[in-house]
């Protein structure tokens, strides 16, 4: 998985020739508009203006797994409309693996006011920040591991490739150290009446990936953005073959073996994980929630109010209605709006006024759903 989206020269993402939006394979939040950063918004300025009360250091937001870089590029032009103020101390870092969309993201980012520069993990590890790391569905797009229930007990799954084909094929016995790691998010795999065939997957990359993150702030907030699942329903029995896909064109297959390296490949998050090893990298939960109850809590419903027909300047009929089927798109439980928000703090977070307030609910509760 990590070779056919992240190979520099043949990779379907490492190449650069990913397609965002309606016409391209799949469609991103951010593609919809500036919807979305708008939507994001108060509660990120929660969380800088938090950080601001409390330190002199620059503040920055860093975007891992910026794609096009629309996301950032869209909060460099609102933050320095909501923020003047803050305008000297604020910028942007985008973390990009592939040459190719780092050049595109650098066309795009130029059109807006803010200072911003790529780096990488280890760069930033060196010189950690105050500010927000923000993960865009880009966990769903991290390596994952497949292991199956055999004849003979719990295997990893491998690839093979046979007469030209790739297939999956069994591999070694699956350790108990990975019994151990479910079992720590209440999955007991020999307890469940699972059918021989059976086959799911772990996103192992995660747990390192959590570490770079916390390495990467002094102090701030983690927000992850996905579709993920719980432990309990991302393992259970009905769901025989895991979350594994392959989309291309705005079509989804279950065989990821359908074009390598053409086609974009996803697994669910599974949000117990995440959790744990979030923590174990030292950040502390805050919370979670779906995309749309966020969104919908953060202010969304404003700008579904209808425009002014008589307004010389203002947006067409077919323009409100543009926009009101992204808004739309944004907070649809069966899509978009079904995405999680995870969200967690790094650093000396007691003094900090908490960001959940932005939700308008108390902070035990906020992202209980």
């Amino acid at each position: 998985m990590a070779w056919v989206l992240h190979d520099p020269r043949h990779g379907y993402y490492g190449k650069g020739q990913v397609a965002f939006g309606p016409r391209g394979d799949f469609v991103t939040a951010p593609g919809l508009g500036q919807h979305f950063a708008r939507g994001l918004l108060p509660q990120l300025l929660e969380c800088l203006d938090a950080l601001a009360a409390h330190t002199n250091q620059p503040l920055r937001i860093v975007e891992w797994g910026p794609g096009d870089g629309q996301l950032s590029r869209d909060w460099g032009v609102l933050l320095a409309e909501a923020r003047p103020q803050l305008r000297h101390r604020l910028g942007l870092v985008l973390v990009e693996t592939s040459p190719a969309l780092r050049q595109r993201q650098a066309t795009r980012l130029q059109q807006q006011p803010l200072p911003w520069r790529h780096s990488s993990q280890q760069d930033l590890a060196a010189t950690p920040v105050h500010g927000v790391v923000v993960a865009n569905e880009l966990l769903d797009a991290m390596p994952v591991e497949r292991f199956t229930l055999a004849e003979d007990g719990w295997r990893w799954q491998w690839v093979a490739c046979r007469e030209g084909e790739l297939a999956w094929c069994p591999g070694p016995p699956l350790p108990a150290a990975i019994h151990a790691l479910l079992a720590a998010v209440g999955v007991n795999l020999d307890q469940q009446p699972l059918p021989t065939g059976w086959s799911s997957e772990l996103a192992l990359a995660q747990e390192q990936w959590c570490h770079g993150a916390a390495a990467t702030l002094c102090m701030g907030w983690l927000w992850c953005i996905d579709y993920g699942l719980s432990a309990r329903r991302y393992y259970a029995p009905h769901r025989r073959d895991g979350t594994l896909m392959a989309y291309t064109r705005q079509q989804a297959f279950a065989n990821p073996f359908v074009a390598p390296a053409a086609t974009d490949l996803t697994a669910h998050v599974c949000t117990d994980l995440l959790c744990h090893w979030a923590q174990a990298a030292g950040f502390n939960r805050c919370g979670e929630v779906s995309q749309g109850q966020g969104l919908l809590a953060l202010g969304l419903a404003r700008h579904f109010q209808p425009g002014t027909s008589g307004a010389a300047a203002g947006p067409t009929l077919a323009e409100r209605l543009a926009q009101r089927e992204a808004l739309l798109r944004l907070v649809d439980p069966g899509g978009l709006g079904g995405f999680r928000w995870l969200l967690f703090v790094r650093g000396r977070a007691d003094p900090l006024h908490h960001p959940l307030a932005a939700l308008g609910e108390p902070p035990s509760h906020a992202l209980s759903q």
